[in-house]
């Protein structure tokens, strides 16, 4: 693998990763801020 493929790979790794950590840190602060959604009871 030359180094542009390489650079590309890490690159799209660490999207995916961050991008994941992003969105559970979102969903966790807003938990925090206004509290646990409800559940609805069906």
């Amino acid at each position: 693998m030359d180094d542009e493929t390489k650079r590309r790979l890490v690159y799209g790794l660490l999207s995916l990763v961050l991008s994941a950590l992003a969105a559970r840190l979102a969903l966790y602060l807003t938990n925090k801020i206004l509290g646990e959604p409800e559940q609805l009871e069906g």
